[in-house]
């Protein structure tokens, strides 16, 4: 166990003082390794080993089609479609924010893209409509999570890797929890935020509903079939996870730069060199916190630190429910101050391990940690989500915590039900079986 404080200690040490998060986890790897007696020889297995996967190019897949969904009026095409549904409801633009967040994440796999894609579009639309910005600033912030829990999820694809999991499964045990926080998220706007909404920003929507919603339909079954072809493609054997995510880049391009200008008449907003720059810089970040983040996990397996962990954890207690209400209290909090990739990478070997010995499926395990992680995307002090949509709405990070806290509260009661009721999870597993 000493080697696991020695290098929580230096990694937290170095991540305090700014040092890059991969440099922070290969830098307290080798300290830990040095401490333990780990011979250094094996890093350059352990970093060749870890990023030695197909399934790892549909990372840098997804972020490319999230950023042409951007650009290729793919996700203007999608709000619309979205906002002609609620038009008449009240609480329309925020039900808005929060559903084309969910879809939109489902194609991005990313929470931090989600946020920039949507919130540029939604904030101001959500402060025209009579919302406040600090609020508008949290609900993106919020949403932006939620399409990461419906497949496909760059954190799922990295969870499902680094314990051995298929990615399909581990993807599809999060889509429930992800439905259920969608609903919780659009009832939590409706009942407390929706008076403020201007009544005048709906003149004139109910008489001609079925008029807006038919006229938008095409424009948003092109923005749709995206995710219909990745999801069927992947539950139906037909494609793999990599295979998905090529293909949700082919017909983003199709879309953005073929259907939409020529059936529309509605050309990109910007050029394909900046997005694959973007895209490329994004996935080289995530490909370097994968390939440095295997010397720690070299670490913990060479100085058997995962069985010490799990003999103490049973140590503790024999109970599985008092094992899951410790794993939740330390997800939370390693989540509150590192991305949930870094997280998953670090976490994984250790609690998987654990959670095996506990009687746990590994794949409910999965859901249960990627809920708990990307909480923490919107839990200060870390909260990347937040943190981006503030430089999205000009707002500073105090203005919007008391929103933020409020979203929180309201993800807690779905974090029990994902962790005590397994069925939540794996019951939507077994169906696609």
């Amino acid at each position: 166990m000493q080697i696991v404080l020695i290098f929580l200690a230096v990694f937290m040490g170095l991540a305090i003082i700014r040092v890059p998060i991969p440099f922070s986890a290969a830098a307290a790897g080798i300290v830990g390794m040095l401490w333990g007696g780990v011979p250094l020889g094996i890093i350059p297995s352990a970093i060749y080993n870890s990023l030695d996967s197909f399934a790892f190019l549909a990372i840098p897949a997804f972020i490319c089609a999230g950023d042409i969904m951007s650009i290729g009026g793919i996700t203007t095409a999608l709000v619309s479609f979205v906002r002609s549904i609620f038009g008449p409801i009240k609480g329309s633009v925020g039900a808005t924010t929060i559903i084309a967040s969910m879809l939109f994440g489902t194609i991005s796999g990313s929470s931090i893209a989600t946020v920039s894609g949507i919130g540029g579009m939604m904030i101001p639309e959500m402060c025209r409509a009579g919302y406040k910005k600090e609020y508008a600033v949290s609900l993106v912030a919020a949403s932006g999570f939620l399409g990461i829990l419906i497949p496909p999820s760059i954190p799922g694809l990295v969870y499902a890797l680094s314990s051995g999991l298929s990615v399909a499964d581990v993807w599809i045990a999060t889509a429930v929890p992800g439905l259920l926080l969608t609903l919780a998220f659009v009832l939590y706007n409706r009942i407390f935020f929706a008076k403020y909404e201007i009544s005048d920003v709906q003149e004139g929507e109910t008489s001609d509903y079925w008029g807006k919603i038919i006229s938008r339909v095409p424009r948003g079954m092109v923005s749709l079939l995206m995710p219909i072809i990745i999801f069927g493609g992947v539950y139906g054997g037909v494609l793999t996870p990599t295979e998905a995510g090529a293909v949700a880049v082919g017909y983003g391009l199709i879309a953005g730069w073929l259907i939409f200008p020529i059936l529309f008449k509605e050309k990109p907003t910007g050029a394909l060199v900046s997005v694959f720059r973007k895209s490329g810089v994004t996935s080289s970040t995530i490909c370097l916190l994968i390939a440095f983040a295997a010397i720690p996990s070299a670490m913990f397996i060479y100085s058997n630190t995962v069985a010490q962990v799990t003999d103490f954890l049973l140590g503790l207690t024999d109970s599985p429910v008092v094992f899951l209400i410790i794993a939740n209290i330390i997800m939370l909090l390693v989540g509150m101050f590192m991305e949930t990739n870094t997280s998953i990478l670090l976490l994984a070997p250790i609690l998987v391990p654990a959670a095996k010995a506990y009687g746990v499926d590994p794949i409910h395990f999965g859901a249960i940690m990627l809920l708990n992680l990307e909480i923490g995307m919107i839990t200060p002090p870390f909260s990347a989500n937040v943190f981006v949509s503030c430089r999205i709405g000009d707002m500073t990070l105090d203005k919007v915590l008391k929103h933020v806290f409020g979203f929180i509260l309201i993800c807690l009661p779905v974090l029990l039900l994902t962790t005590y009721f397994p069925a939540i999870s794996l019951t939507v597993v077994e169906m696609f079986k």
